[in-house]
């Protein structure tokens, strides 16, 4: 028995419809701009007409809009807000390349009206727009230290704005991961073992910078544990201790106070260059002091990354 084609064909052709359908919707939404319009004598046409097409979720018709402001009518009363909207509209459409162009926008607009109420806003949404580029802790730090930076303006600049609030929560969240970074490095370093120097580099910046770390108490641990491995272990007892003094609750607490009963029985680690005796011999006579101390060999230096600035 034939097939019938008709009900195939009917479905080919409501999907085209429904295609044709998407397709002029598509190019509704994002419609080019009315040339009349963007060639308006009047600034206060041409800024309503951007405004509609931000509403509209169009953002490069509203963003031509904007830019025919900025550079036709630069005297404007509209000119200020123009520069702040094409900085929203790169953000609203969202993405990497737009929050650049984002930041760009806001910038200029800080160049020209410093003292303009919503400079705090121009200034919020530079670090809102690294914030959103940066990357996790074990990845480059760079955006994740301009986000923290520009924040640190806007505390420095604005410090009545209403976005201080919001400001220092995201200052400690970037902290928290500049510290993190820190740490991941450090362990990185102390698992290969002949890199331990390295560790302590790292660990010991922690502790300097980030002293609010949430994991303060593994960073403790681990730094006794480099020193320990390099002799140094005088130098390590202190970290224990501080752990179970400040974290008596930590997890490692069990693990530093276990450490701290071994090491502290350990006999002490002679100094590079001096003669140990054989059991039984008499002690073998220190040399006498040179005139001169040779210097001590300079250790590796260890990358690091930009210092974070103060919270």
């Amino acid at each position: 028995m034939a097939l019938d084609p008709e009900p195939g064909m009917r479905r080919l052709a409501g999907a085209a419809l429904v295609a044709c359908g998407l397709l002029a919707w598509a190019a509704c939404s994002h419609s080019a701009p009315d040339i009349a319009t963007l060639t308006s004598n009047s600034d206060q046409v041409i800024w309503e007409a951007g405004q509609k097409a931000l509403d509209k979720h169009d953002w490069e018709s509203a963003r031509q809009h904007f830019k025919r402001i900025i550079d036709a009518f630069p005297q404007s009363q509209y000119a200020p807000a123009a520069r702040l909207a094409l900085g929203d509209a790169y953000i609203k459409e969202g993405g990497t390349a737009n929050d650049i162009l984002a930041i760009a926008a806001y910038r200029d607009f800080l160049t020209l009206y410093p003292s303009h109420p919503k400079s705090d806003y121009a200034q919020f949404q530079i670090g809102e727009s690294y914030y959103r580029q940066k990357s996790g802790p074990d990845r480059d730090q760079t955006q994740t230290i301009h986000a923290l930076e520009e924040y640190q303006r806007l505390l420095d600049l604005y410090p009545e704005s209403p976005f201080i609030e919001k400001t220092r929560d995201r200052i400690k969240e970037l902290r928290q991961q500049l510290a993190r970074a820190e740490y991941m490095a450090g362990f990185f370093y102390q698992r290969t073992r002949q890199y331990c120097r390295a560790a302590v580099a790292r660990y010991e910046a922690i502790l300097k910078e980030y002293p609010d770390f949430d994991d303060l108490d593994q960073v403790l641990l681990h730094l006794a544990e480099c020193l320990h491995a390099a002799g140094r272990t005088a130098e390590a007892l202190p970290h224990l201790g501080r752990l179970l003094e400040d974290f008596p609750q930590s997890d490692q607490a069990d693990t530093a106070r276990e450490l701290m009963e071994a090491w502290s029985h350990e006999p002490a680690v002679p100094a590079p260059g001096t003669a140990v005796p054989a059991p039984g011999a008499s002690p073998v006579p220190s040399p006498a002091p040179a005139s001169a101390t040779p210097a001590s060999p300079v250790p590796p230096a260890v990358p690091r990354p930009a210092p974070s600035p103060a919270s």
